[in-house]
Formats: C-alpha cells, structure tokens, sequence
C-alpha cells in the first residue's frame, strides 16, 4: 500500500505524539518535583504542543472536545480573577502562582486534546503501571540501602537525579522515608489497586497483566507502610471502599464479569498487608500499634496534640480561618500569606491545608467555582462508568486514583506543581476521548463465536 506525504506526515507526528507523552508522563510519574529534569520536561511539552498544533492545521480536525475546553477557560478565568484580586492587595506570590492556576492548566488542555486516541489511552495505562513499578523497586531499594542491607554503591543517589530533599529516619516502631517518585503514589498505587479489581478475565495475556499489576500493589504498599507517609496508609486503607462505590456505577453485565477479580483482590489484598506487617517486622522494629498511631495523632488538629507535625498544622488551621472570616466572599486572592502562620520562607503563600488555604485567598465563591470543576469531572466519569465497555473499566481506576489524590491533597499540596497536575487531567482526558465520540466505544461488544 502507498502511502501520502500527508498520511506519512500525519503517522509521524501520531508516533511523536505518543512516545513524547509516554516519557512526559513517566519522568512526571517517577520523577516529579526533580529540578534537573524541569527543563527536559519543559522541552517534551513544548515538542508535543508543536506536533498537536501542526495536526491540527494539517488535518483541519480538533481532538479536543468544546465542553472540555470550556470547563479549562472557565476555571482560568476564576483563577485570572483571584490572582488579578491578589495583584490588588499586592499579596507575595500572586506573580509567582500564575503559571499553577491559568497557564499549566490550559497547556495541560491542550495536551490531552492530543491524547484523544484509543492506542494512547493503553499508553496511559502501561505507563501507569511501569511507573508504579519502578517508583516501588525504588522505594525498596533505598529502603535497604539505608537500613545497611545493601551496599551503598552509589547508585541509588544517582538515580535520584540530585533531589535535594530525599531523606530518611528511624524512629520508635516504624521509619520515615521520602523521595520524589512518592510524590505520585497517592494517584499511581490506588490506580493500580483499581485496575487490578477491576479486570475482566480475558484469554491471552491476562495472567501477565495481573502479575504486573499485583507486583505493582505490593511494592506499593511496601513503600508506604515504610514511608511513614500518614496521608498515603490513609488513601491505601479506603481505596478498596473507592473500588466498591465507583464499580457500583457499572451496568449488571459487567459487574458480573469482573466479580471475581474483585473478590480475588479484596481476598489478597488482605492476605498481602498481613504478610507484609509480618516481614517488614521481621526486618527492623516495625510496629503496627506505632504506625496507628502515628495516623491518629496526625489527624487531631486539636491544641492538646502532641504530634510535631498536627501542632503546625493546627497553627495554620488558626491563622487560615481567622484570615478567612476576614473576607469570606471573595477572600484576599491568590498568594496570599496568612497573618500567624508562614510555612515556607521562600513561599510563605503555600500552607499544607490546600483546602483551607484556597478557601483564605478566593473565599466561598472561588472555592465553590473550584470544587464545581472537579464534580464536572466525577460527574461526567460516573456516567462513562454507567456506559460500560473498555473506557468504563479504564474509568475506574481514574476515578479512584483522583479521589485518593483530593484525598492526601488536603494536607500535602501534590497538584500546586506543573508535573504533579498529570493527576487531574488525565480522568480529563479519558472524558475527553469519550466526548469526542458520538456513541460510546465498544460498550456493547458482540459476544465470541463458539469454538468449534
């Protein structure tokens, strides 16, 4: 078959496409917040909106769907406002928050319009999982290597990339551990949970995917009882309710068709966290009484705390909500510090109660502009969930993976960066795909003919 410059034209810019947002979302995925890779990353986007651009003028056809364009536009325009009302009250870091709230987000939008494709959206999902694989063997690689089981060789500090806040301590009953890639588990871990619940037995290279999948939850879960991470155990413990609730929204058919993956994953979920409890004891002093507790006393913001931590959240609780009541409407805009609390010097306008901190800068009104766009995306998700086939099963797990991020973003500000707002827009884009389609893709799918 021959082919045209066009259609040549147009199959590179589509391989372009595909491989530069499959290494866009892994260095995102396992490396974010690495300042040496900013630049690269920088470089992948501006390459991938070049090839959507030139597809698009080639082809005269947008990707993008008009209601997802119009959900970006309106909440950068909210943004536009609350970061204008912060230029007003001349606020520290209204300049500084303008590529977070107006100009990522649109990029992101744009992007994803490229990713409008049924092979790219399996890219996603591998993607996923390779990441979620490798930020585990990661994870567990310099777990030892700190507790002095494996040698030291170098190699580990290599692969960091030079991140600078990388650490790692001993306390009574459990250890604490950070390093980028755990940046991205509270979406990667319950996404890979999900994806393993939710799959529909098939012939072929079932038994494969599952192992990779089940190798990826349980070096997941690894790192987080040994990271000591409080918001990460939580989102762990409630994504197997996550699983159940969105798989509610699934028709009959499917249910059916995926119960017994649900009931294998719950039975071994179980299973796994036992015998993880049992030989990560057996390493070091790991005790699950200190970890429960840990997650208790993080979670009393009241003044009788005693966790380091809660004291200085309880602090900015304090100052944010006597900032708040000061002006509850509109709030004071975007970059704003609050009189009492600074938790960072060089950004005094970021506090770790994201939420309450986006209620102090843009009052009631932002705050309830910002959270009608995310119920936009659950809504619209539920309803391709509803729709069944392929997307809806690959919905799931989007779902569960931006309800666990919202989850641990309350008290850790994962999306207030431009390589962590993967997390938000890629349910987007599967919505994205699916709004792009007059009928839903293969929702009903005919049944196999008989063998024989």
């Amino acid at each position: 078959m021959k082919y045209t410059s066009g259609q040549k034209s147009s199959e590179w810019q589509s391989s372009f496409i595909s491989a530069g947002s499959c290494i866009l979302l892994f260095l995102s995925m396992a490396l974010p917040t690495v300042a040496s890779l900013v630049y690269l990353k920088a470089s992948l986007i501006a390459g991938l909106l070049i090839a959507i651009a030139f597809e698009y003028f080639s082809t005269g056809r947008s990707r993008l769907d008009p209601r997802v364009g119009l959900w970006t536009l309106g909440l950068a325009m909210v943004s536009f406002f609350f970061v204008m009302e912060g230029f007003v009250a001349m606020t520290p870091g209204a300049s500084k928050v303008i590529g977070v709230y107006i100009v990522w987000p649109i990029i992101y939008t744009f992007w994803i319009g490229g990713l409008a494709q049924p092979r790219l959206l399996l890219v996603i999902h591998r993607t996923a999982v390779v990441a979620t694989l490798i930020v585990g063997v990661y994870g567990i690689c310099y777990l030892l290597t700190q507790l002095g089981l494996l040698p030291d060789i170098g190699l580990i500090s290599w692969l960091s990339f030079g991140w600078e806040a990388e650490a790692f301590g001993t306390h009574e009953g459990y250890t604490q551990m950070q390093f980028a890639g755990m940046n991205s588990l509270p979406f990667l871990l319950p996404y890979v949970m999900a994806s393993s619940a939710t799959q529909v037995p098939s012939a072929g290279r079932h038994l494969f995917r599952q192992i990779c999948l089940w190798t990826a939850c349980i070096l997941g879960w690894i790192v987080v009882l040994a990271a000591g991470r409080r918001a990460l155990f939580l989102v762990v413990v409630l994504t197997p309710l996550l699983i159940l609730f969105f798989r509610s929204f699934q028709p009959e058919t499917e249910k059916r068709m995926n119960r017994k993956s649900v009931i294998t994953f719950c039975g071994l979920f179980v299973i796994s966290v036992v015998v993880l409890f049992a030989g990560l004891s057996s390493i070091y002093q790991f005790d699950v009484s200190a970890i429960w507790d840990r997650l208790v006393t993080g979670l009393d913001l009241s003044s009788q705390t005693i966790d380091a931590g809660a004291i200085l959240r309880h602090e900015q609780l304090l100052a944010l909500v006597r900032g708040w009541l000061e002006h509850p409407i509109l709030g004071v805009g975007h970059g704003a510090s609050a009189f009492g609390s600074i938790r960072s010097d060089t950004m005094p306008w970021a506090y770790e109660l994201t939420y309450l901190a986006l209620l102090f800068q843009t009052g009631i009104v932002g705050f309830m502009a910002y959270s009608a766009g995310i119920l936009w995306i659950f809504y619209r998700g539920v309803k391709i969930i509803a729709e069944g086939g392929p997307l809806g099963r690959m919905m799931i797990p989007m779902l569960v993976g931006l309800c666990s991020l919202l989850i641990a973003n309350a008290t850790n500000p994962y999306l207030l960066k431009f390589d962590g707002m993967w997390m938000l827009f890629l349910p987007l884009a599967v919505i994205n795909f699916r709004l792009t389609r007059r009928v839903p893709v293969d929702a009903h799918p005919r049944p196999a003919r008989a063998s024989g």
